[in-house]
């Protein structure tokens, strides 16, 4: 065995040496995905049957903070909160990201509490899910809502 002889760093404290990982090809690129296919239209005449079927139920916000905003609910459910991704979205702190829906079974629109924190109320009773008639007052937040049924 060779001795070394001492390397002169000047009374200067060396770092210790880091190691570096080897260096790795990167990844293969992933497949190359199929073109995509167009769908046919359907037809004027299904896409009205389709929009026209049933009641459609109306939300109209008489107080809170978003006050003369009108919403219609249809084949779709509504989702109301203050989260951007909501159909419904409510400019209130008292209202949860995700509060509650507003869905038609069958010709029946039903508001289900989403597990808001400061609950949802029809006719001043706080519900978890409940059955909506014509005239009822539904409360989201500090949001006052008045729901009517629009026939078909």
């Amino acid at each position: 065995m060779v001795a070394r002889p001492p390397i002169d760093t000047g009374g200067a404290e060396r770092e210790p040496t880091t190691l570096m990982p080897a260096w790795q090809p990167p990844p293969p690129a992933p497949p190359a995905l199929p073109e995509t296919v167009a769908m046919p239209a359907r037809s004027a005449q299904a896409g009205a049957a389709a929009v026209g079927a049933g009641p459609q139920g109306e939300l109209t916000i008489e107080t809170g903070p978003d006050a003369g905003h009108k919403h219609r609910a249809g084949d779709h459910a509504l989702r109301l909160g203050r989260s951007p991704d909501n159909d419904v979205i409510l400019r209130d702190p008292a209202t949860s990201g995700h509060h509650a829906r507003l869905e038609r079974r069958g010709d029946q629109f039903w508001l289900v509490d989403l597990g808001s924190t400061n609950g949802t109320f029809v006719n001043g009773e706080s519900v978890q899910e409940k059955q909506l008639n014509h005239g009822d007052r539904v409360t989201v937040g500090q949001n006052s809502v008045h729901f009517s049924v629009l026939e078909a």
